[in-house]
């Protein structure tokens, strides 16, 4: 069932990205045309103009693209299970937890999805104007040959750990993220009037929260007797430069489990007991 409300989840929020990420593929394509067509310009005054504009409709795309992203996770939470579908969304089969999953996972897709955008916008851009450019292919091929016999010697594996790791962390922090969005809304719409000012008001109050509590923790870990003398007797000389980046990215990742673990319990809680449906 959770294949099916993603699937749901990604042709109602496709709706309003998809014209979004090709509006945004297409402006990279003009200021790319566009930049190629000032090289060749022998007046620049009014062609001057028309290249200022395609480059800010450029730009703005791209900035249209990240803020949609934000928009889609916070207005698709609140529309399927907040707001007036939320009668049909939860007579429905599906467990709370699988409702909160397909969203957490569409919208990590709808980040995925604008990161992409903004690196392929580039590229267009400069694919272009790429006859433009003088490039030794020479000195390119050595410096993949280069790049590649470096990487083999720090160790293939430690390259697919990392990348998997960072996967890990990209999926985490946009869990984080939508969580955040999600518990404050959660929170406000458990009111009976004014739900958007109290999820206003949740949002801010749990972010104090959470700074609160991590300056907390770490003042408390520094009280804590022996903990210091552990961090004094704790050998790290013995760990690689590249265990040790290991060791930050998982270490990170656990920060981030338990950051939205803090987070999905009252979410799910307030979604299951406290729900207030208009």
């Amino acid at each position: 069932m959770l294949g099916k409300l993603i699937k749901h989840e990604l042709r109602g929020s496709g709706r309003t990205m998809l014209p979004f990420i090709l509006v945004s593929l297409f402006f990279s394509v003009m200021a790319g045309l566009s930049i190629r067509g000032l090289e060749r310009q022998q007046d620049y005054g009014w062609f001057t103009v028309v290249f200022g504009i395609v480059i800010f409709l450029f730009v703005a795309g791209l900035m249209a693209v990240c803020i949609m992203s934000i928009v889609v996770v916070i207005n698709r939470f609140r529309q399927n299970l907040l707001g007036d579908e939320g009668y049909l969304m939860f007579t429905l089969p599906v467990s709370v937890d699988e409702h909160i999953w397909s969203k957490l996972i569409v919208s990590f897709i709808w980040f995925a999805a604008t990161f992409l955008t903004c690196m392929l916008a580039m590229v267009l851009m400069l694919v272009c104007n790429v006859d433009q450019f003088e490039v030794n292919w020479t000195e390119v091929g050595y410096v993949f040959s280069e790049l590649g016999r470096a990487l083999k010697n720090f160790g293939i594996l430690h390259i697919v750990g990392y990348c998997l790791e960072l996967l890990v962390m990209a999926f985490g922090s946009a869990g984080v993220t939508c969580l955040t969005f999600y518990c404050a809304m959660a929170i406000g719409y458990s009111f009976s009037n004014r739900k958007v000012l109290m999820s206003i008001l949740a949002f801010i109050g749990i972010d104090i929260l959470f700074t609160v509590l991590q300056s907390s923790v770490v003042m408390l870990l520094n009280n804590i007797p022996g903990v210091e003398r552990f961090m004094e007797n704790l050998d790290l000389s013995r760990v690689s430069a590249a265990g040790s980046v290991h060791i930050v990215l998982l270490g990170w990742i656990l920060y981030l489990v338990v950051y939205a673990a803090v987070l999905y319990i009252p979410t799910r809680l307030l979604l299951k007991k406290k729900l207030n449906l208009p």
